[in-house]
């Protein structure tokens, strides 16, 4: 008894503690009382020296909150995995490699995973099993991809992927329907897919510093309240000549707008001859409209640009400037006839 009250006023910790903080200590390893405190909810060890958590820890079960941050973990401590109940976890500012997939596993119950300023280079599939996740923050890491398993978890609301190596955003991004911020600044991106605009919750799009030339169309139908999009190569509107051409379309795209042309007509042989065939169906469901006259192609258009006012036409709280978004028309015809604010894209050779 006496050890123990001696451990208890040398490091502050009571058994009966809910919440036990251990900061700016330069400790290296937990002292052996804490394991004791099962009461704990929160458990904050930051700013110190820690590389590893000891197996005794799956004593706390009813741990909620447990920050990590600013010591020299180079993995995630497999006692975590022990803890049912986190919540929130903080494990910033480390020498995190990896996420070790038998970790991230198990955290079933985490919302808030904030691992920024690492050294981790890959997700791990097993991220998909993260079903409550709705905050992850991976700022000032080393990650190349997204992978798809990320977008297993629809309860995410904001993800913090930004100061990466990220080339590539999926087009399944559209899933995540409740995402709220999505901040992928300072990476390698060269293009935004369409589809994000089915993330119609989206109010934050931080793209600063990437290598985006436009805008997807698909951003009018998101509900963005913030656009950052500054050191990007965006297209600018700089007029240049431009020669009327002659179109031939090849034969494929010739009977596949007179297919989907035929489907307006509901008495039409060919659209009834074009329903029953699954692998005509199957190819047609990639079709598009023009952005002019509203007729559908498939697989050879004009890609233009109009610039539009981010501020008000995307109804933004702050001033984005004057952003380029894309345009697809259907043919030359289209772009030569007059009264539209739409512009062919030039590339410098």
């Amino acid at each position: 008894v006496r050890e123990a009250v001696v451990s208890t006023q040398s490091t502050g910790i009571r058994c009966n503690s809910k919440s036990v903080t251990l900061c700016n200590k330069s400790l290296s390893a937990i002292p052996p009382l804490l394991c004791r405190v099962v009461n704990a909810r929160q458990l904050i060890l930051k700013n110190n020296k820690l590389t590893e958590l000891p197996y005794e820890l799956e004593n706390l079960k009813d741990l909620h909150l447990i920050n990590l941050g600013n010591n020299s973990f180079e993995l995630l401590p497999l006692v975590l995995g022990c803890l049912p109940h986190i919540d929130t976890l903080h494990i910033f500012n480390n020498q995190l490699k990896e996420l070790t997939g038998a970790v991230v596993e198990r955290l079933v119950s985490c919302r808030i995973l904030n691992a920024n300023n690492n050294l981790i280079e890959i997700i791990p599939p097993e991220i998909r099993g993260m079903k409550s996740l709705e905050v992850l923050c991976l700022e000032k890491n080393h990650i190349t991809t997204i992978p798809r398993d990320i977008l297993s978890c629809l309860e995410i609301t904001e993800l913090h992927l930004g100061n990466n190596r990220i080339k590539e955003l999926p087009r399944e991004l559209g899933y995540l329907r409740n995402l709220k911020k999505l901040f992928i600044y300072k990476n390698e991106i060269s293009e935004i897919p369409d589809e994000i605009g089915h993330c119609q919750s989206l109010q934050v799009l931080d793209v600063s510093c990437n290598l985006i030339t436009m805008f997807p169309e698909g951003i009018y139908h998101c509900a963005l309240k913030e656009l950052h999009c500054d050191e990007n190569p965006l297209l600018e509107h700089l007029p240049v000549l431009s020669q009327n051409v002659n179109e031939v379309f090849y034969l494929k795209e010739m009977c596949a707008r007179a297919i989907l042309h035929s489907f307006k007509d509901r008495n039409s042989p060919l659209r009834k001859a074009a329903t029953i065939r699954p692998d005509i169906l199957s190819v047609l469901k990639d079709a598009k409209k023009c952005v002019l006259c509203e007729k559908s192609y498939l697989f050879s258009w004009l890609e233009c640009v109009h610039f539009v006012n981010a501020k008000s036409e995307l109804k933004l709280n702050n001033k984005a400037g004057s952003i380029p978004i894309r345009a697809c028309l259907c043919s030359y015809e289209c772009f030569y006839s007059e009264g539209h604010s739409y512009f062919a894209v030039s590339y410098p050779s």
